[in-house]
């Protein structure tokens, strides 16, 4: 049925993804690729376009695999007994997916892994400053690992309540991000104090336990941190 509203309507979504992360293998390798993928191309400051490129790339691919998913239990529901025809149908949504893995082959090695070919004497002290860049892959990186640990624990909705918080991991992801980039002592504690007024609502509300968001804002914390230690 159809929800009758924005913030439901993304719910369900969420919950979708994160049922398709629990029950399907090759969802989770692909979401570790993409981290990893992500991490790799820091390195090797590739440009915006490259950037835009490989993440449409990465977008597609976790989608086709989220198509396939859905493909599967829509013939498993209509097909009770094994068929040819249920076959080809899961034959051909695998194929699809097959394809997107090959053009995510394609489109990363020209972007991500030729470069690391001609770049093998890269050293982390040669690495350029690319602080908003890091910014940006942090919060990505951050939302993957949330969902991954969401569907480990499979408690609660995936915008309401479950380890960890959400909310607290990706607002004090963007504090490390700011205190990074900004230096500045008062936009910190702006930032800081937004912060943990985003986590005490979320357990005042009782959507989150005070261990979710303490979890979910360390999580998002040292992610960020590590991150910027690394590449900065």
């Amino acid at each position: 049925m159809k929800s009758d509203s924005w913030s439901k309507s993304i719910s369900v979504a969420i919950e979708g993804i994160l049922y398709a992360v629990k029950s399907e293998r090759n969802l989770k390798i692909h979401i570790l690729i993409s981290i990893a993928v992500l991490i790799i191309a820091l390195f090797l400051n590739i440009t915006p376009l490259e950037y835009i490129i490989l993440a449409i790339t990465i977008t597609l691919v976790i989608s086709f695999e989220l198509f396939n998913t859905a493909i599967e239990k829509i013939t498993d529901a209509i097909f009770k007994e094994r068929c040819e025809e249920a076959k080809r149908i899961k034959d051909i949504a695998a194929g699809a997916v097959l394809m997107a893995a090959f053009g995510a082959v394609y489109i990363g090695y020209f972007t991500v892994f030729k470069r690391l070919k001609d770049n093998t004497h890269l050293l982390l002290k040669d690495t350029p400053d690319f602080s908003e860049h890091v910014a940006i892959v942090s919060i990505a990186i951050v939302v993957f690992l949330v969902v991954l640990i969401k569907s480990y624990f499979n408690k609660g909705e995936p915008l309401h309540g479950g380890m960890p918080s959400g909310h607290a991991a990706v607002s004090f992801s963007v504090l490390v991000s700011v205190i990074f980039i900004s230096k500045n002592f008062v936009l910190n504690v702006l930032v800081l104090l937004l912060s943990l007024l985003i986590s005490i609502s979320r357990v005042q509300m009782k959507v989150h336990t005070v261990g979710e968001v303490i979890f979910g804002g360390a999580l998002g914390a040292f992610t960020t941190f590590i991150l910027y230690k690394i590449f900065s």
